[in-house]
């Protein structure tokens, strides 16, 4: 009975001396308060375009193109209606592109480092060679689009309504390589996203790690090496036509389209100081 006593004896004081020293390690090795909170977004930027196109806010783009595309963007595709900006695409000649389309970015009157972007549009119906686009680039850009700059596309579409692109673009030099090519991924959708208001969103955290969502649904993450996307990056908001990529338009794509943003907002985590 006293062996029986002292084993029971025996076995409290080892399970105590374990449980101790596991118990001061948690406290020991638990990250700090900041890293276990969730993310205590404020919010910090916006538009929900009420009125005019607020110029402090958004520059709208005249004339500019990207290589290899069919449109030439002009101020008067980019206006505002019923609390939505809109992008309109049209079938018209403007110098020696077949099209207009609208194309806003808010460089030079705003730029964040980290945050989660939302933005709620309502993209247009589309067809062969019609690519509506969400992204952020880099304030540091040099010839971008080309490689040689940086840039976030967290949510772009090629020809059709029921697939969301994301993707990241950065390089070392100037006109260097790529290094984002090839990468990223894609949300198929059940629904047609053209038939309404959809929110497109992405979280930038520090790493830096990228989350991209659709109507709070989180369809892809990155996590790049290297130093690219650790620096200001503005908003940029267009419609493009046309590209070796994607195509161009036939007779099946009907104009105008209208891409609509009912609204854009910008928030930070308030946890990382």
């Amino acid at each position: 009975m006293r062996k029986r006593t002292a084993r029971l004896l025996t076995a409290a004081l080892l399970l105590a001396a374990v449980a101790i020293p596991a118990e001061a390690g948690a406290t020991t090795n638990a990250a700090p308060a900041a890293e276990q909170a969730a993310p205590n977004w404020q919010f910090i930027w916006g538009d929900t375009f009420d009125g005019t196109l607020d110029t402090q806010k958004w520059g709208a783009i005249e004339g500019a193109t990207g290589p290899g595309t069919d449109q030439a963007y002009a101020t008067f595709d980019a206006t505002t209606a019923s609390s939505n900006l809109i992008l309109k695409t049209e079938k018209r000649q403007y110098g020696t592109k077949a099209y207009t389309s609208g194309k806003v970015m808010t460089k030079g009157r705003f730029s964040f480092t980290y945050g989660k972007i939302e933005v709620v549009a309502k993209v247009p119906p589309m067809g062969k060679g019609i690519w509506p686009a969400l992204w952020l680039q880099g304030d540091a850009t040099y010839n971008w689009p080309g490689p040689g700059g940086n840039e976030i596309d967290f949510a772009e579409m090629w020809n059709t309504p029921y697939e969301v692109k994301h993707a990241l673009h950065y390089a070392d030099t100037p006109n260097g390589t790529d290094l984002g090519a090839n990468q990223g991924c894609k949300h198929v959708s059940s629904v047609d996203l053209s038939a309404g208001y959809h929110t497109y969103s992405a979280v930038w955290e520090p790493g830096p790690k990228i989350t991209f969502y659709v109507d709070g649904r989180q369809t892809c993450q990155m996590a790049p090496q290297g130093d690219y996307f650790n620096t200001p990056m503005h908003i940029i908001m267009n419609t493009g036509v046309g590209a070796s990529w994607i195509g161009h338009p036939d007779e099946s794509v009907t104009f105008p389209q209208e891409f609509k943003i009912d609204s854009v907002r910008v928030y930070q985590d308030a946890n990382l100081g």
